[in-house]
């Protein structure tokens, strides 16, 4: 068929005879074929060509489609080449345009390029805007950068009132989660409460929204408003507490989908939410019973990547390494977010090397590519293994394969020096980054620094974190443990003399309570005492005889 269609393609000529605007096109029959032949990909860019020789263009159908599996298959091509493309067409109807929006959206350019394409689509008298070129425009504002995000956002709002289509489902529903996704929750709920409609997704929508944003209140209070709850909007619930570190009563809201949902049974998305909350509980035995149910509702692991990410992952932090390497191996195709999660798991059990043997393995397959996330993982697994020369080779293939360094990367390899005894040039590591360095990277360097007894970069370290966080009562507490274990005790009271002045040394952590027939004692311990630095003048002790 493959042949046939791009002869016909190549003896296609544009006059009137040859084809009528509403006739089946050759070209679609070859889009066709590659829309069903996963194994055989239609070379568009060639096709491109053939079609602009013969003329082909013309035919209004047959270029819409061309046009959107150039954007859909040739990703990595050039905004300027599909830019081009786009507008050699002749007239290109609204199908044409939404597909130009939803890809200059798929390559996340700026909200203001598609609102200017929204724009030229106002004044083309043959293709005036729907409903979905409004829905396309909500989605690429909602992922711009704010705050240019916002204001643009709200141009479009107006836009969708000028043009009278603010009322439709599909438009207040896109704009509703337009204004949740840029944390506008007050926006977004003015919709919601002007909405007439009982349609479950502005209820999902404004659910799922404030349980992201830590208000599970009002997510709680419209869960229970719904008139008809459905797997999304438990799902969505559950998802919140999860966010908000409610993690037991997330796995109650589990167990009363299925109770209480009307037989509701639960897909990946909520058996995944679950997974999570049992990993930060370390509750293996209900981990274990949700791999179970996952496997009774058909949903495999070799086939949904973040099921297999969170199974691992509870394995890994629960305990069980081995169930762990079990769910890997069980996924033929593991992706970046599972390997990622394999090696910081090994590296959690000891296993540094081991964690290391599954980078390479990585490496030399090509597949999954690393990302920033896997050097992270594979850094702090060679910290712990005490592997210096794989840590520092693993930082410099960043560069190599092309992944950008961030802060973390190099608090990871300071790190890594520091456990073992390199202070000075844990020390170069943070001076000479690319960016300005954080406390969590001087304090990579200062950990090393009380292990391995190096008082002078110790204080020079303990200067720089005071500097950044002059208002955190520990950074004073190191400096004085630093000169303390020097036996240099002027500058350790200076020290604590500086938190003092602060006034950082008054806010009482906890409290230890010893019950007597006779006496009731109260010790206080300050809040920076609690990390293991204890002096009698630093307690204050209270005796009550009984009775008086």
């Amino acid at each position: 068929m493959r042949t046939t269609a791009l002869q016909k393609c190549r003896n296609f000529t544009s006059s009137s005879s040859s084809s009528s605007p509403s006739s089946p096109h050759p070209i679609l029959l070859l889009l066709e074929e590659e829309a069903r032949c996963t194994r055989r990909r239609v070379d568009l860019r060639a096709l491109h060509a053939l079609s602009l020789s013969s003329g082909a263009l013309r035919h209004r159908f047959a270029a819409s489609r061309l046009l959107d599996a150039l954007l859909r298959q040739c990703a990595a091509a050039p905004a300027a080449y599909t830019a081009a493309v786009f507008d050699s067409l002749h007239q290109p109807d609204a199908y044409t345009w939404n597909a130009f929006i939803a890809a200059q959206s798929r390559r996340r350019s700026p909200p203001a390029a598609s609102l200017q394409l929204y724009f030229r689509m106002r004044t083309a008298v043959a293709a005036p805007p729907t409903g979905y070129t409004f829905a396309l425009l909500a989605k690429a504002c909602a992922a711009g950068p704010p705050p240019a995000a916002v204001a643009e956002g709200k141009l479009l709002h107006g836009q969708m009132m000028k043009c009278g289509v603010e009322l439709a489902a599909v438009v207040r529903n896109s704009l509703m989660a337009m204004y949740c996704g840029m944390g506008l929750l007050q926006d977004a709920r003015k919709l919601f409460d002007e909405s007439p409609s009982p349609d479950p997704i502005p209820w999902n929508t404004m659910i799922s929204a404030y349980g992201k944003n830590g208000e599970l209140r009002e997510a709680w209070s419209l869960l229970e408003r719904m008139p008809h709850r459905n797997l999304i909007s438990w799902s969505a619930m559950i998802d919140g507490c999860v966010r908000c570190g409610e993690h037991s009563q997330a796995l109650t809201l589990f167990k009363n989908m299925q109770v209480n949902g009307g037989g509701l049974l639960p897909d990946a998305v909520a058996v995944v939410s679950a997974l999570t909350a049992c990993t930060h509980l370390g509750d293996l035995h209900y981990g274990r019973w949700l791999h179970l149910l996952a496997l009774r509702r058909r949903l495999s692991p070799a086939e949904n990547p973040q099921l297999a990410a969170a199974l691992g992952d509870m394995y890994c932090k629960c305990g069980s390494l081995e169930a762990a390497l079990q769910v890997f191996a069980a996924v033929p195709f593991p992706d970046v977010v599972l390997c990622n999660v394999m090696i910081s798991g090994l590296a959690l059990h000891g296993r540094g090397p081991a964690a290391l043997e599954l980078f390479r393995r990585m490496i030399a397959a090509g597949a999954p590519p690393p990302d920033g996330s896997t050097f992270v993982a594979v850094l702090r697994a060679c910290a712990h293994s005490g592997l210096v020369r794989e840590g520092r080779e693993a930082f410099a293939a960043m560069a190599e394969l092309g992944v950008e360094r961030h802060r973390e990367h190099y608090g990871c390899l300071a790190d890594l020096l520091a456990r073992a005894g390199m202070v000075e040039e844990a020390e170069k590591v943070v001076s000479s980054m690319p960016m300005e360095p954080e406390a969590a990277q001087w304090g990579a360097v200062a950990a090393g620094c009380r292990s391995h007894w190096s008082t002078a970069v110790g204080e020079r370290v303990g200067r720089r974190m005071i500097s950044l966080e002059p208002k955190d009562p520990g950074r004073y507490v190191q400096m004085a443990n630093a000169y303390a274990a020097a036996g240099r005790w002027e500058e350790a009271a200076a020290a604590r003399a500086a938190m003092e002045g602060w006034e950082l040394g008054r806010r009482w952590g906890g409290a230890s309570w010893s019950w007597s027939p006779v006496v009731v004692e109260v010790v206080e311990v300050a809040e920076e005492e609690m990390g293991g630095w204890l002096s009698p003048a630093t307690a204050t002790a209270t005796a009550t005889p009984s009775g008086r």
